[in-house]
């Protein structure tokens, strides 16, 4: 067994080194996950145009665009204004920040829930299924991508600010 998992399952891990190297590769596997989303979903608009020859109604679109406006909206609250008060300009700002996040995450699993509607729909009227597949796997793709890149952007304080 490698050294590292002997370490893990001790409990002896050294957890600075794990972090700093998260900070280091999770913006690039988060934009490898949401290319792979993204790439769903016009894998499955390509298919239905060409092999199905099928019109796409906008209701396939919505959810994976509005996921993609949700990351961003996420990714523009910096951590440290959530729990610092030496961001807070004045009183309210670190319950501003809270409430964007909220939201933020409201919408973002909106559009998940909303891409499994239109799933569910394709699927049980038999027609662009491979499009409700696509919508489904982008939005969630999308979603993962916004929150891992969210959990590991790294600190202000480092060389590597906010990429």
């Amino acid at each position: 067994m490698p050294n590292w998992v002997q370490s893990w399952v001790r409990g002896d891990a050294n957890w600075d080194e794990i972090t700093a190297t998260a900070q280091q590769w999770a913006p690039l596997l988060s934009g490898a996950v949401f290319g792979a989303g993204w790439w769903c979903f016009v894998d499955g608009l390509v298919y239905s145009k060409v092999v199905l020859q099928e019109t796409v109604p906008a209701t396939f679109w919505l959810p994976g665009i509005v996921a993609t406006i949700a990351l961003v909206l996420m990714n523009l609250v910096p951590r440290e204004s959530l729990t610092s008060e030496e961001y807070s300009y004045d009183e309210d700002t670190l319950t501003k920040a809270r409430c964007w996040l909220f939201m933020s995450y409201l919408v973002a699993f909106g559009a998940v829930g909303s891409a499994g509607a239109v799933f569910t729909k394709a699927v049980t009227n038999h027609v662009h299924v491979s499009m409700g597949v696509g919508c489904l796997l982008q939005s969630g793709f999308v979603l993962m991508s916004a929150l891992l890149f969210w959990a590991f952007r790294t600190p202000r304080d480092t060389d590597y600010f906010m990429y």
